[in-house]
């Protein structure tokens, strides 16, 4: 945790001081590998920590802080635009000196007693990123050689992490149903909830040049932040299975009330829809892997979740880039009311209420 706070802030310093966009995209890889460590250990610390109950309740506090710092950041970048692009890197420094106070003499700093610490997955780190790299060059491009290389890349991932002990994503998370189908809802959910998250404010120019576009997302956060508890609760008490249905139906509601209007009102609600989809269907269904994975999956089956999140959001962001670009606004509306109808198939994999109550989750 240390080591990747320690990368996320120096990263931030190299962002403030970049001097050209070389330079810049070399702060960010640098922020990415901090980051990469801090939101996955983060996660898998509370979750080694806690009975699934008070997962629940400090998982919404997680998404609350998650969610108004999306909220902020549009906000903050618009009204900081005029002013200077460096400002979004040295707002993040405090931030970073905070969580350095939080964590002084909370975290263990020895390893436990006759732990066997396995050697670092490089190759499979190697052919992860590779992978993930290219399927989003191809998607971005609309290309099809890095797309099908990107991909075999990944399917070769998985394979090889089932014929060896300590690979990167160990074979019992890959081979978990439960946990796979809840990696695909997350994924899905965050190709729909970062691409508004990225378009929303250049529609809102779109229809009115005056406005602060990062206004419009503040609907998307609020619903974001405040849902949460309501979906852990809601998860709890009447199963992830329907909650996960309703995030994705609200992401299709989002889409189709655009495609029949847009003006800023349309574009609130839209976002409203999408923030209500983020917090049910993604708190809920990590909450629901953390539960059916081995104790010793814990650190990996979080860190899976939190990766196809932030993948489906890169996903999302560079589809709908390249579909708006070539085929305009209409079809990318039509791909992302899709994309959230294909949710529906990994649901069926879903342990039902009585399910999830027979294994003991509402305890």
């Amino acid at each position: 945790m240390w080591t990747a706070l320690a990368l996320f802030t120096l990263g931030s310093f190299f962002g403030i001081a970049a001097f050209s966009l070389d330079a810049l995209i070399l702060a960010r890889v640098i922020q990415g590998i901090g980051a990469g460590g801090l939101v996955p250990l983060g996660e898998a610390i509370l979750a080694s920590r806690c009975t699934p109950s008070q997962r629940a309740t400090l998982q919404v506090r997680i998404t609350a802080c998650d969610g108004l710092a999306a909220g902020m950041g549009p906000v903050l970048g618009g009204a900081l635009c005029d002013v200077s692009w460096r400002w979004a890197f040295a707002l993040i420094v405090p931030f970073c000196v905070a969580a350095g106070l939080a964590f002084f003499r909370k975290l263990r700093s020895d390893p436990l007693e006759g732990l066997k610490v396995p050697a670092p997955d490089l190759w499979g780190t190697v052919l992860l990123a590779s992978g993930l790299v290219c399927v989003l060059v191809g998607i971005e491009q609309l290309a099809w050689l890095p797309l099908i290389f990107g991909t075999s890349l990944i399917i070769f991932f998985c394979k090889r992490s089932s014929g060896i002990r300590s690979g990167l994503i160990p074979h019992s998370v890959l081979s978990n149903r439960v946990t796979v189908a809840c990696g695909v809802i997350v994924l899905l959910i965050g190709f729909t909830q970062f691409s508004y998250l990225s378009y929303l404010p250049s529609l809102a120019q779109m229809i009115d040049p005056g406005l602060n576009p990062g206004l419009v997302v503040i609907p998307l956060t609020v619903m974001w932040m405040t849902m949460g508890a309501v979906g852990a609760w809601l998860a709890l008490r009447i199963g992830t299975k329907f909650v996960a249905l309703l995030a994705l139906c609200s992401a299709i509601l989002a889409s189709v009330l655009l495609l029949l209007e847009r003006t800023i009102w349309t574009l609130l609600s839209a976002g409203a829809l999408v923030g209500m989809a983020a917090a049910l269907g993604v708190l809920s269904v990590l909450l629901l892997a953390q539960f059916s994975s081995a104790s010793a999956d814990l650190g990996a089956t979080t860190s899976l979740i939190v990766l196809l999140r932030n993948c489906g959001g890169a996903l999302g962001v560079s589809a709908t880039l390249g579909v708006y670009d070539d085929y305009g606004l209409v079809p990318t509306l039509w791909v992302l009311a899709a994309v959230a109808l294909i949710g529906v198939l990994p649901l069926m994999h879903l342990p039902s209420r009585l399910q999830e109550v027979a294994m003991g989750r509402a305890s």
